[in-house]
């Protein structure tokens, strides 16, 4: 697995000014369920924490947060924009997940194929295992994933900001359900315009798939189309989960 592949410097940047909006309407719904739940100021897991978005929204109501990121540019964001949390640049799927009153994982991230793999569910199966023996009883795990038809909401294929450019290229294959995103990145530096590319392969999830293995992990889920009073800003394509631990297995 290559940390340098996916989210390198510049596109790094340009999620967080850019994109970050998805983080931070999904922190608002995730604590407003977290105080539902009676779970205030405990220990929260940030998978894929990217540049610390969600991160600061937990951090700020007085919960301490741990961010895991295979992006050691969005590990080094996160650093920056919450420094009393601790971030670890490194795979979700390989590093122990300390005791904590709930997971998040949010912006689809269990949808990638950080490696050429041509299947990831028994890493979903294992991790899912991973994250409920992590969860004090009672504990919640938020996720939200690409389904097959997310090439629908994802029609837009130029973005800009002041300093930088993005063509984006979807390509979603119904059959092996696998959806391929071709990004092309002009950023501009004072030294000049600087470009890149980078390639990211989604393994889309069917709902039941990944209801089915929560189930069998010991969690009980409920499938969402938002968290709280967010909702996912996609037309087709998209669902999450808040599951819960009841009972240990």
């Amino acid at each position: 697995m290559k940390t340098g592949s996916h989210y390198r410097k510049y596109l790094s940047q340009i999620h967080d000014t850019g994109f970050g909006f998805f983080a931070k309407d999904a922190s608002t719904g995730i604590l407003e369920i977290l105080r539902e739940n009676n779970i205030y100021e405990s220990h929260i897991v940030d998978l894929g924490c990217g540049s610390g978005i969600l991160a600061k929204g937990l951090a700020d109501m007085g919960y301490s947060v741990t961010g895991i990121d295979l992006s050691p540019y969005m590990v080094a964001l996160a650093k920056k924009r919450v420094p009393n949390a601790d971030f670890v640049s490194a795979s979700f799927y390989s590093v122990d997940i300390p005791s904590c009153s709930a997971v998040t994982a949010t912006g689809e991230c269990f949808n990638y194929l950080f490696d050429r793999s041509a299947e990831n569910t028994k890493k979903i199966k294992d991790l899912f295992k991973k994250i409920f023996s992590s969860l004090t009883p009672g504990g919640l795990f938020f996720f939200d994933f690409a389904m097959p038809g997310r090439v629908h909401s994802s029609r837009k294929r130029n973005w800009n900001q002041d300093n930088w450019e993005l063509e984006v290229e979807h390509q979603e294959d119904e059959e092996s359900k696998y959806l391929i995103r071709k990004i092309k990145i002009k950023f501009h530096t004072k030294t000049g315009l600087k470009r890149d590319q980078e390639v990211h392969r989604l393994r889309l999830f069917e709902r039941k798939e990944l209801e089915n293995i929560l189930t069998k992990s010991g969690f009980t889920p409920k499938f969402v189309k938002g968290y709280g009073t967010f909702s996912f800003p996609f037309e087709s394509g998209y669902g999450g989960f808040i599951s819960k631990k009841i009972n240990s297995v």
